[in-house]
């Protein structure tokens, strides 16, 4: 065996051991189901998240406010009435945050205190009509949710999201189109893209080559969702 392979295994072994992890992590959260990259009238995210609200804080986009802490638990305001809350209760919400953007939210009263009240759950964020084009994005707008992505894209199809496409399997790699930029992606590569997917809605999405060939493009990585006011 050559100096040059025992060094291209080594690499091999070294690249498996620092993103394999990440990618079965994505695998697992996703139910190992790869999104269909078909032509649809909405995209839709299904996001885990974390959201800490501070004393008097409401919840961004929706009519939920953490007013203070008693003895008896969290105290809140929801659709202008009182609730109770302790840890372990619900707090869901499902509404439109802006034309064409529904969200629903599945959360759990994680802790709280005098100062603040920590929420876990899922967003689930459901774009209609999307026109994604590259852009500079906004990230200053309270309303984010992100997380992990998996992604099935046919062979002349756009990646979901952004107006990149794939177009083949090369010699050199997986092939995108609509980019003036380097084309080309191996397994393991990643593809960056940011940009609007309708009016005051920015996608950021960091994902990674998982597998190709000449019908199909596999990728997994993150994706991160800003919503405008």
């Amino acid at each position: 065996m050559t100096i040059s392979r025992i060094l291209s295994k080594r690499l091999l072994v070294v690249w498996a051991a620092r993103f394999f992890p990440a990618v079965c992590l994505i695998l697992l959260l996703t139910g190992c189901l790869l999104g269909s990259s078909k032509p649809s009238s909405e995209l839709v995210y299904k996001l885990p998240t974390r959201i800490t609200l501070d004393v008097g804080e409401t919840l961004p986009g929706t009519d939920i406010r953490y007013v203070n802490m008693g003895e008896d638990g969290a105290h809140l305001l929801i659709h202008g009435r009182p609730a109770l809350k302790r840890k372990g209760d619900s707090l869901d919400w499902s509404g439109q945050m802006r034309e064409g953007v529904k969200v629903d939210l599945r959360l759990r009263i994680v802790w709280f205190n005098n100062a603040q009240l920590q929420l876990l759950g899922t967003a689930t964020v459901t774009v209609s009509n999307p026109q994604p084009r590259r852009a500079t994005i906004s990230t200053s707008s309270p309303i984010e949710y992100g997380g992990p992505v998996v992604y099935g894209v046919d062979r002349g199809a756009k990646i979901p999201g952004t107006t990149l496409t794939y177009e083949a399997k090369t010699d050199e790699g997986a092939k995108l189109g609509n980019t003036d930029a380097y084309p080309y992606r191996k397994i393991g590569d990643s593809i960056f893209w940011e940009g609007v997917l309708r009016d005051g809605v920015y996608l950021r999405l960091d994902v990674r080559v998982l597998q190709y060939d000449e019908r199909h493009l596999r990728l997994g990585g993150l994706a991160t969702i800003w919503i405008g006011n």
